[in-house]
This record gives C-alpha cells, sequence and structure tokens, in this order.
C-alpha cells in the first residue's frame, strides 16, 4: 500500500467521494504550482492549461479505477489521455525570432503533469509528489547549472545581426583572426526584411588561450566589430 495511502487510513485506498475529493485537490495544487513556474517565465502554457491537463490525467485514472471496480480488467481512459496530453502539448513548441527551440521543455512539463496526475489518481500519492517535487527541482535549478556549463565549453551558439549580408565575409575572417571558428551557420528568416543580415551561428573556440574564457568577454569582442549590430548567446 501507498505509504501515504496507509498513513490516511483505509479511505485513501479506496474509490469513494472522499479520496476523489483528496486526489482533486492534490491535482489542482501541483498542476498550479507547474503552470506558475512556467507562466512567470512567459511561456505559451500557464496555470490554467496545466490545470486543464492535470484534471485530464486524474479523470482518466478515476474513470479506469470506476470500470476495474466494476469487474474491467485494463485500463481504456488513461493511455488515450496520456496520447492526447502528448499530441495537444506539442503546439507549445515553436522557433523564436532568434531561430532558437522554445516551449520543448513546457511541452514535456505538461506531459509530466498528467502522468503524476494519473499517479494520484490511481493511488500512488507518495510516488506521484515525490516525481512531482523532482520534476520542479530539474525544471527550476537545471537550468542555472546547465546555462554554467555552456559557459565552459568550447562552444558557443549566438545570435548575430550584421549590418549587411556584404559583411559577412569580413565578419568570419575576424572571427578567425580572435580565435573563432564557425561551426555552423543559418541565416534567420524572420529578419528578411529589416534590412540587416541575421544569422544562428555555432562557434568553436580554437585559440587555446581563450578555452574557459567567460562567454560573455568573447561576445563583447565580436560585439565591437564595426560590421556588427547586435550579438546575444543562445541558450
Amino acid at each position: 500500500m501507498d505509504i501515504i495511502a496507509e498513513a490516511l487510513g483505509s479511505w485513501a485506498s479506496e474509490f469513494n467521494t472522499y479520496s476523489c475529493l483528496l486526489k482533486i485537490a492534490l491535482c489542482v495544487i501541483i498542476s498550479m504550482i507547474a503552470g506558475t513556474e512556467r507562466a512567470t517565465k512567459l511561456h505559451s502554457a500557464g496555470i490554467k492549461t496545466f490545470i486543464f491537463v492535470g484534471l485530464a490525467g486524474l479523470s482518466g485514472a478515476l474513470g479506469d479505477m470506476y470500470i476495474l471496480s466494476r469487474g474491467g480488467t485494463f485500463s481504456l481512459i488513461t493511455p488515450a489521455v496520456i496520447i492526447g496530453v502528448a499530441i495537444i502539448s506539442t503546439n507549445t513548441i515553436l522557433f523564436s525570432s532568434k531561430n532558437q527551440l522554445r516551449g520543448l521543455t513546457t511541452s514535456v512539463g505538461l506531459w509530466s503533469v498528467g502522468i503524476i496526475s494519473a499517479l494520484i489518481g490511481f493511488g500512488l500519492y507518495f510516488v506521484g509528489i515525490v516525481v512531482f517535487v523532482l520534476f520542479m527541482l530539474v525544471i527550476v535549478f537545471l537550468p542555472k547549472f546547465e546555462k554554467r556549463m555552456k559557459q565552459k565549453s568550447a562552444y558557443i551558439e549566438a545570435h548575430i545581426e550584421l549590418k549587411s549580408r556584404d559583411g559577412l565575409q569580413v565578419f568570419t575572417g575576424a572571427l578567425r583572426q580572435l580565435g573563432l571558428k564557425i561551426n555552423d551557420i543559418e541565416i534567420n528568416p524572420a529578419y528578411v526584411n529589416s534590412g540587416l543580415a541575421v544569422y544562428s551561428m555555432n562557434m568553436r573556440i580554437v585559440n587555446p588561450e581563450l578555452k574557459g574564457k567567460n562567454h560573455k568577454e568573447l561576445l563583447d569582442a565580436v560585439s565591437s566589430m564595426e560590421t556588427v549590430v547586435y550579438v546575444e548567446e543562445i541558450f
């Protein structure tokens, strides 16, 4: 038996009004927490979307529990709900104006909240809460750690705006002199009619003296070049 359900009493493991109300309350709370974290970072899916997804996962589990209590042999609703959430959540994925893939974490987050809510719906309170705590730790603290690690990497991905496309050859030559090599370059279609030549570039630090140097210092040097209008590292 789930340790939380055991601590609450046998009613928490049974299919009854009180256990359903407890599960609904837990589902709404975890969905609100996850949705608030995403909303404060201005992502497309916010509190309402996360609550809807959480309630969908919970409803699927409760529906399956009712079917099983009536003699059913396997779950039908929960798999359909989880697949549906996975399909819907892909709509949160898009490309930003800097040609950067955005919304992937939010998409996976919606799917995860749906699954966690289903776990709670099946009475696995402890597993659901532990997984949710780990989910929040990853989504809140891991990006900061990942950003610090990328700052120490020999590779830099940057959004770069040049005054004109004619200046690209001069710019690439200046990068080589600085000690950076372009591994990949892609023109950004979002700025086609802006009058600027805008690129997403993946660069590698080839100068041994620059390895381990803060990326901000290197990009400050890049932004000071005559042909450059704006530079920003992409994380």
